[in-house]
């Protein structure tokens, strides 16, 4: 493991706080790359090289006894039986002898700590490599994939079902956030802490050591491959997803200023169609973040294949079925149809759920009429213009 000049002063600056002394770290080349004396950073020092070679301490008695030293003692700093750098601890000698090993010995184990942490970012970052492939699809071997999946521990085998959750209004926090740092890199350290933060409430919602995997995806979303039992009712399988999900969803939502929406896939038992299901995901996604809640692709309709189509072809049929922009009641035109729609054609239903008498209801619809040229009541018509609504909800807001 190299030591970092970051981690180096990090380690001066803790050693520091307990003891008051000056302390410097020297690297495995014996230039000292941190201090809590800024002029002594980048200088050779020769105490520390000598070390390095014997790998024994050293006290130096006077001032400039050896090149780019003081007196004080020197310690080699070792990580798996390897000499890694030196610490050195300036001050009359006889003063701070006694101290030494201790502070040796701490600052073993502040390195080791670092290096644990280092192995275990770079083991997330090959998971979430992985993953990435896994949803993409596109590996060669299979046998290969499958390995590398056990040495991650993962096992691409069982059915499974993908979730994507996005945390709606987090991405406004985050600027806010970035914004009160000035730009200093201690706001981009916090933001990292923040969505660490969230995928651990995430995380806790599931059993541990469980084959659920869960890593974040952009900014503020994350995706969910979980391992679901084929072998059950679909209707309790979908049941016990979204109860673990409303678990989290009331968790964050009672913990940040922001809400979430999730989009469910449907369950797939290879692994090559993870993609489909993440794929599904997505589209359940951009329908429920309209509303803030969970929604599986298998209750979308229409919309299932809405976002398939470019937003210039969608536009130019809402443009010329339901052309709500030139309307100012056009939020009472959506509600009329979708409540019409919704009771199945039914007059009595429909204008019961909206609270309004069935003339009423009568007229809104004989309006629609007149101003599209398309009967909400005729068959032929109400498809295009179920279809014109729903090309109209999926554009941007």
């Amino acid at each position: 493991m190299i030591i970092s000049p970051p981690l180096a002063q990090s380690i001066v600056e803790e050693t520091e706080s307990i003891i008051s002394r000056n302390i410097n770290f020297m690297d495995s080349e014996g230039k000292i790359i941190a201090s809590t004396d800024p002029n002594r950073i980048g200088h050779f020092h020769e105490g520390a090289y000598n070390v390095l070679q014997r790998q024994q301490s050293l006290v130096i008695e006077e001032d400039d006894e050896l090149e780019g030293t003081r007196k004080g003692i020197n310690l080699p700093v070792f990580l798996h039986d390897q000499i890694i750098g030196v610490i050195g601890i300036t001050g009359a000698p006889e003063e701070i002898k006694q101290m030494g090993e201790v502070i040796q010995k701490m600052t073993e184990i502040l390195v080791k700590e670092a290096y644990f942490d280092e192995q275990l970012e770079l083991e997330d970052r090959a998971k979430e490599a992985f993953i990435d492939e896994w949803i993409d699809g596109k590996w060669e071997n299979d046998k290969l994939f499958a390995s590398r999946g056990w040495i991650l521990g993962i096992n691409v085998h069982i059915p499974r079902v993908a979730v994507i959750l996005d945390m709606i209004g987090m991405n406004d926090l985050i600027y806010n956030k970035l914004s009160s740092y000035q730009a200093d890199v201690k706001g981009e350290l916090e933001i990292q802490r923040f969505r660490r933060d969230i995928l651990q409430e995430i995380q806790s919602r599931f059993p541990p050591n469980s084959q659920h995997v869960i890593i974040p995806t952009g900014s503020t979303r994350y995706i969910l491959l979980l391992s679901v039992n084929d072998q059950v009712a679909e209707v309790n399988r979908k049941g016990k997803i979204q109860f673990r999900l409303e678990q989290i969803q009331q968790a964050i939502e009672s913990s940040y200023p922001f809400t979430m929406a999730a989009g469910i896939g449907r369950m797939y038992t290879t692994p090559r169609e993870i993609s489909r299901s993440v794929q599904e995901a997505e589209k359940a996604l951009l329908h429920s973040r309209k509303q803030s809640n969970l929604f599986f692709y298998d209750q979308l309709g229409i919309e299932s294949f809405v976002y398939d189509l470019a937003p210039e072809v969608r536009l130019d049929f809402v443009e010329r079925v339901l052309p709500l922009e030139q309307l100012e009641k056009k939020d009472q035109m959506i509600e009329t149809l979708e409540a019409f729609y919704k009771a199945n054609g039914s007059i009595q239903k429909a204008s019961s759920d909206l609270y309004i008498h069935k003339n009423t209801l009568q007229y809104r619809l004989k309006k629609i009429s007149e101003f599209t040229g398309y009967d909400p009541r005729n068959y032929e018509d109400a498809v295009l213009l179920q279809v014109a609504l729903a090309f109209y909800k999926s554009n941007p807001t």
